[in-house]
C-alpha cells in the first residue's frame, strides 16, 4: 500500500512537471506570436506571402507544443494505470 502512494506521488509530480513546462512553452510562443505580429504590421517591406508563412510557422509550433502536452499527459495516464491499477487489483484478489 505504501508503495502504491509512493508511485502514485511520484508520478504526480512528474506530470506536474511536465505540465509546467509545457504550459510555460506555449506562454512561449503566445508571447513570440503577440511580438512577431507587431513586428509584421510594421515591416511594409515584407511581402504578404512571407508574412504569412511566418505566421503560419508559429501556429505550427504552438499546435505542436499542444499535441505534446496531449501526448504526455496520454503517456502518464496510460503509465499510471500499469503501474497503480495492478496493483489494487492484484490487493483485491489475495
Amino acid at each position: 500500500m505504501e508503495q502504491i502512494r509512493m508511485v502514485r506521488r511520484m508520478l504526480d509530480l512528474q506530470r506536474v512537471s511536465c505540465g509546467s513546462t509545457i504550459n510555460n512553452m506555449i506562454l512561449f510562443w503566445d508571447q513570440t506570436c503577440h511580438l512577431m505580429n507587431g513586428l509584421l504590421d510594421q515591416a511594409g517591406w515584407l511581402p504578404q506571402e512571407s508574412r504569412k508563412v511566418l505566421r503560419d510557422w508559429a501556429a505550427s509550433n504552438k499546435r505542436g507544443c499542444e499535441t505534446m502536452k496531449a501526448s504526455i499527459d496520454n503517456g502518464f495516464c496510460l503509465l499510471e494505470k500499469s503501474l497503480i491499477f495492478p496493483a489494487n487489483r492484484e490487493k483485491q484478489t489475495s
